[in-house]
């Protein structure tokens, strides 16, 4: 009752403004020679106020005042210094929407061209408030339920286990499809393609991590042959559909390159050894072991490339590990959080937090760290402090819908990437065949 209510409320808002903006067409379409309410650039601009004083992407938003004008050529509108759409202007009033992700700040109005331009900062400021949804970018399922590797546009294209996910330099997806290769998303374009299938010694691809020049693609491969291929590398040479081994181990399926350095390191598991590979000598140097075996685990750099969490996935907890800018080396990891073989769920700090085989994270701006929780079915955040929360989906509670954040459901999300110019979280929902966004608006 109460969702339909705001519903209403919402709906009538929008018809107040639009039918306030048609009144205000009509009227300027009558005015005629000397009525029209022309700006005078020897007279300072006012600024009244302007409601409503809070509101998201796309609010509707009334400014009062005086001498603006009717010509909008002349006219420009910022929140919070980010510039927003002008839908028209009367004179005494003006009438705009509030532009994505502006936040918090104060309404800038300025009225005229060159040397002439009047501006006025309004008094009070306005609330931005983030909407943050789940949608659906790619991807889907018939409807006897059922999908398939299915290249071409968003609408067309399908998935079947979507795993882990990279950007290249451009904002497009490198795609990990479990056992069985590697998809391109083409962002500019919407379109998807295979790049390689599964075979010939690449029969259980891992994890993606590029070369901080974009030159290299690193792909880990889990097997059990000492002998067998550890990682491949890909460049641009072949448009990325070509792999050529790089390391010979066993058990690797996790491997990740500095974002500053490129120093790459990689897993062998068996033994929860992780080792620094030295392309000059074309050998692998042993850093440390983890506490347990037989488990699991990945490495994960943040940014800024001083530290890099090790994910364990099926103990359910998250080693840090520091980077020695002058050994150029990973320390030896200590317990950040999530508790040793303890799955279950847990919002909490520290070792009190608990998952349910976490996988691949992505890091924000101010280095929080959001993870697909797999077997949770949700995304969980966690701060650089180590405290644990759960960020979007349903805990336990697999299933497929879009909407608010808590609301939408996934199952099994197992990668997730995030783009800081748009806010937005892409997820690899394998139970779901389908990639997912996440918008903070």
């Amino acid at each position: 009752m109460n969702k339909i209510f705001t519903l209403l409320k919402v709906h009538i808002r929008i018809c107040l403004f639009f039918l306030a903006l048609l009144f205000f067409l009509w009227g300027c379409k009558k005015e005629s020679g000397p009525a029209k309410q022309v700006h005078d650039p020897n007279q300072p601009i006012e600024l009244r106020g302007f409601l409503p004083d809070s509101g998201g992407v796309g609010t509707q938003m009334v400014i009062e005042g005086n001498n603006f004008g009717t010509d909008t050529s002349m006219i420009k509108v910022f929140i919070n210094n980010k510039r927003a759409a002008l839908v028209g202007a009367n004179g005494s009033t003006l009438y705009v929407l509030v532009p994505s992700r502006a936040n918090n700040g104060l309404v800038k109005v300025q009225v005229g061209k060159g040397d002439q331009v009047k501006e006025i900062i309004s008094k009070n400021g306005f609330r931005y408030i983030f909407r943050p949804a789940v949608s659906s970018l790619a991807g889907f399922k018939d409807k006897d339920g059922k999908t398939a590797i299915v290249d071409g546009p968003f609408e067309k294209a399908q998935f079947e286990e979507p795993y882990w996910m990279t950007f290249d330099q451009n904002k497009n997806i490198y795609l990990l499809e479990q056992r069985r290769g590697l998809r391109f998303i083409d962002m500019a374009k919407r379109e998807v393609k295979t790049l390689f299938r599964t075979g010939k010694g690449m029969d259980r691809p891992r994890t993606l991590s590029f070369s901080p020049s974009w030159d290299v693609l690193y792909v880990t491969n889990d097997q059990w042959d000492e002998r067998g291929l550890s990682t491949a590398t890909l460049t641009p040479a072949s448009g990325f559909k070509e792999w050529n081994s790089l390391i010979y181990n066993k058990t690797t399926n996790g491997g990740a390159a500095h974002p500053q350095t490129g120093d790459y390191f990689y897993n062998s598991y068996v033994k929860g050894e992780v080792f620094k590979w030295n392309k000059e000598g074309n050998s692998s140097e042993l850093l440390f072991r983890v506490d347990d075996n037989d488990w699991e685990f990945n490495i994960q750099f943040a940014p800024s490339g001083d530290f890099a969490y090790i994910v364990v996935v099926n103990r359910h907890y998250i080693l840090k590990s520091r980077y020695n800018r002058q050994t150029r080396k990973l320390e030896a990891p200590v317990h950040f959080v999530g508790g040793r073989g303890g799955a279950g769920h847990n919002d909490g700090v520290g070792t009190d937090a608990r998952f349910k085989e976490p996988h691949q994270g992505a890091f924000d701006e101010n280095d929080n760290f959001y993870i697909a929780d797999i077997s949770n079915h949700c995304i969980r955040k966690i701060t650089p402090e180590g405290v644990v929360s759960t960020f979007a989906g349903r805990p336990g509670s697999p299933g497929y819908a879009d909407g608010g954040l808590r609301d939408a459901q996934f199952n099994q999300p197992s990668g997730i990437v995030y783009d800081p110019a748009t806010g937005t979280f892409y997820v690899a929902d394998l139970g779901n065949s389908r990639i997912r966004a996440i918008s903070i608006e």
